[in-house]
């Protein structure tokens, strides 16, 4: 398996867009870091961050005092109200500039860029092998069907693994390098209580929850590649379902299907967020939903891939 993996990894550095991809992910990281940095150096002085603070309560009352205020909003005018007084009265600045922290979070967004690129290596590393004609000699090694897929398989998530890790690491390097550590303090209420807020471990849970649209997307990419042998329709079906699957669950949001399509599950940043697609549902029904599709769209790959007639 291992020897198997380490020929599906040549044959894919092996691509020029490979390489491309890996450079565009780079230079979108980059490229708005040297735009912010830009911009916060032209930034005009806004004063101490007491004052910018006491502007803040100011205008927070402002807006409370709004008749045709929603709850909500009534709520999170006063939280943040109650942060402001708070900092001012124990002396705790906020983070007023971008900071390493801030730049890493910016950087997560570009996740989707990880997420699009993966696709693209799920749709083709099976359907390439029919187009070229290569599958055939790859079949006739005595290395059962189960095992040549698993590898192509293995390769994309190992992949995918790759340019996840170089998100994290060009977005800390360019953080630490333009902005720094920071000396602001991020605070949130908690159970009513005024707690600093951990942005280190939130900013690895989302990293893990952004995983759910990952995992799904390249496996549902890797079985329209594998069925129908088409790179150009994996690639395009998944983009369109991505782009569109929170219309397509809001326009079946009625119905109780919608609980049970894989889309209304995928983004499991929503759990964090608390804009859920879908009321009702939970983080372990979402969980159990992903599962079930995931191994759905392994059997019918495995399926069609093993029982597949390879002609000449």
């Amino acid at each position: 398996m291992l020897k198997l993996i380490q020929n599906e990894w040549m044959k894919l550095w092996h691509k020029k867009g490979t390489w491309a991809m890996v450079a565009m992910l780079i230079c979108v990281i980059v490229v708005p870091g040297a735009i912010m940095k830009y911009h916060d150096g032209k930034s005009t002085d806004e004063g101490s961050w007491q004052e910018v603070e006491q502007q803040a309560i100011q205008a927070n009352k402002e807006m409370l005092a709004s008749e045709e205020l929603m709850e909500e909003d009534k709520v999170y005018f006063e939280e943040q109200t109650a942060i402001s007084e708070y900092r001012l009265a124990n002396d705790v600045p906020s983070q007023r500039e971008t900071s390493l922290v801030s730049f890493m979070s910016f950087a997560s967004n570009l996740l989707t860029l990880v997420t699009l690129f993966t696709v693209i290596v799920a749709a083709s590393i099976v359907s390439s092998e029919f187009s070229t004609g290569t599958i055939k000699m790859l079949l006739t090694r005595p290395i059962s069907r189960m095992k040549v897929l698993t590898s192509k398989l293995l390769t994309t998530f190992l992949f995918g693994l790759f340019l996840v890790t170089v998100n994290i690491v060009v977005s800390a390097f360019v953080g630490l390098l333009l902005f720094g550590i920071g000396t602001g303090v991020e605070l949130e209420i908690v159970n009513g209580q005024i707690v600093e807020k951990a942005v280190w471990e939130d900013l690895a849970y989302y990293y893990v929850l952004s995983g759910g649209d990952f995992v799904m997307s390249t496996l549902f990419a890797f079985l329209v590649g594998s069925v129908f042998r088409s790179s150009s329709l994996a690639i395009g079906l998944t983009m369109f379902l991505s782009f569109t699957g929170g219309m397509i669950v809001m326009f079946l949001s009625r119905y109780d299907i919608v609980k049970y399509i894989w889309l209304t599950h995928s983004d499991l940043t929503q759990y964090v967020q608390g804009d859920f697609m879908v009321e009702g549902i939970t983080m372990p029904f979402s969980l159990t939903i992903l599962t079930i599709y995931a191994i759905l769209f392994l059997v019918i790959s495995y399926t069609t891939f093993i029982k597949r007639d390879v002609t000449a």
